[in-house]
């Protein structure tokens, strides 16, 4: 099963092809009080409940919705930092965008 991005409106998936464009995909944390962090940044309604998102074992953000800064580096490699949470402008313009380009291709 291809992994994809929780936040909303974003399409980014797993695959080689995001790879190739240095595209990384982070869990949410286990940390309660970080994980809360994280789901109000992510900023989800439920459809069904209409109450806050909860995210399942499996969900996970990628790196389009974090800052530099966010990150940590090792070589080639690069790792999120002990404390990083997703950047709300990141997750709310990236959100825009990809309805703007879904509503030009109707």
């Amino acid at each position: 099963m291809t992994r994809s991005c929780s936040a909303l409106g974003c399409t980014t998936r797993d695959n080689g092809r995001s790879r190739e464009r240095g595209i990384s995909f982070h869990q949410f944390p286990v940390d309660a009080a970080q994980r809360r962090e994280w789901i109000r940044a992510v900023n989800r309604v439920d459809p069904r409940s209409r109450q806050a998102w909860r995210p399942g074992p499996s969900a996970m953000l990628c790196s389009r919705h974090f800052t530099e800064a966010d990150f940590e580096r090792y070589g080639m490699r690069r790792k999120l930092r002990r404390g990083a949470v997703p950047s709300p402008q990141r997750l709310y313009r990236l959100y825009v965008w990809n309805a703007t380009a879904n509503a030009a291709r109707c």
